[in-house]
């Protein structure tokens, strides 16, 4: 946002219940056509009636895809850094935990929730740290700050994910991605060494042209500014 505030206006929202925004009403179930409701309601709210260029990335892509999906004449173009779209996809073991459904499941995951905020999140720090070696000590304290010691983040986690867990929820994105990539310019810029999502996924949103990052991970928009921008102009 630094590099295209100059030429664009930039927004980027928080999803409901995460980063500085409070916990959403229990009406907010965090269902597709929920968070499609989301962003037009947000972009209602600051007048912005012109075409959008759109970037996603991880649980944004979910809200911006299906969006994109509805409001196909709203884009100028779509940008999809490493995110998760796909009705097959195997979740990473701690996302089956975050879903879980059963009381002992919701127990079990709230207590790791809780565990990650140990010694002011250091448990959570070393853990994602391991994960995503190409961030900045000031990107994982920031996340670690933003997350692992955020409650209200955690808990809207374990809600998003018991409904995005749920097999049928990607349901009809296949067609989505096929129907938006055909009608809008749209670039898949992809981390390789994304632990959570295989860089094989890179290649399943519909006619996408992608470009493959070999030493980026899961968070190109941190690691990888420039190579966004370049994209998004």
């Amino acid at each position: 946002m630094n590099r295209l505030a100059g030429t664009h206006r930039c927004v980027a929202p928080d999803i409901p219940g995460y980063g500085k925004s409070p916990e959403p009403p229990v009406s907010f179930d965090y269902s597709v056509a929920s968070q499609v409701a989301f962003v037009d309601e947000l972009l209602s709210a600051l007048e912005i009636s012109e075409p959008v260029l759109l970037i996603v990335h991880d649980i944004g892509g979910v809200m911006g895809i299906a969006w994109a999906g509805a409001h196909p004449e709203r884009l100028t173009a779509l940008l999809i850094t490493n995110t998760v779209a796909f009705r097959d996809f195997k979740w990473f073991p701690i996302a089956g935990t975050w879903g879980a459904e059963s009381w002992i499941g919701r127990v079990r995951a709230r207590a790791g929730m809780y565990a990650l905020g140990a010694g002011r999140g250091a448990l959570f720090k070393k853990a994602f740290w391991r994960q995503s070696p190409q961030l900045t000590e000031h990107d994982v304290d920031r996340i670690t700050r933003s997350f692992a010691l955020n409650p209200t983040a955690k808990g809207c986690t374990l809600r998003q994910f018991r409904t995005m867990t749920k097999p049928e929820f990607f349901a009809g994105f296949a067609g989505i991605l096929q129907s938006v990539t055909r009608a809008v310019p749209t670039v898949v810029l992809w981390g390789d060494q994304d632990p959570y999502v295989p860089v094989a996924y890179a290649h399943c949103f519909g006619h996408a042209r992608v470009i493959l990052l070999p030493t980026a991970g899961h968070w190109v928009a941190l690691t990888e500014p420039q190579r966004l921008v370049d994209e998004a102009l």
